[in-house]
């Protein structure tokens, strides 16, 4: 197992070629590597009718993608969001049983 004064001596030598990114601690917790500096992402919601019989049945999310994604508000209509929010990256959206939206990281 590398010493952890090697570990930032690799770090430090290699700054440039890791710019905007965070020191994190390996899952397996053995040393210090580069990593997601956890940035924002913004998240925008829209209910949707995708069956066109007059009822918004799905939720729609856009996301920028981890910051890779451009969001355009070209048309009015069809662009703008019903909820949105700015939150870290990585969040996981699912609906349980009960219908209720669950967010995850």
């Amino acid at each position: 197992m590398p010493s952890k004064a090697r570990d930032l001596s690799d770090i430090v030598s290699n700054l440039s070629g890791n710019a905007k990114k965070g020191l994190v601690v390996k899952d397996d917790g053995t040393e210090l590597v580069f990593g997601d500096a956890g940035t924002s992402e913004f998240y925008g919601f829209k209910y949707v009718d995708t069956d066109s019989d007059g009822v918004k049945e799905d939720l729609q999310i856009t996301t920028t993608n981890s910051g890779v994604d451009d969001i355009s508000v070209a048309n009015v209509d069809a662009d703008l969001f019903d909820e949105s929010f700015f939150a870290s990256r990585n969040l996981t959206f699912t609906i349980n049983a009960n219908g209720d939206l669950v967010v995850s990281v």
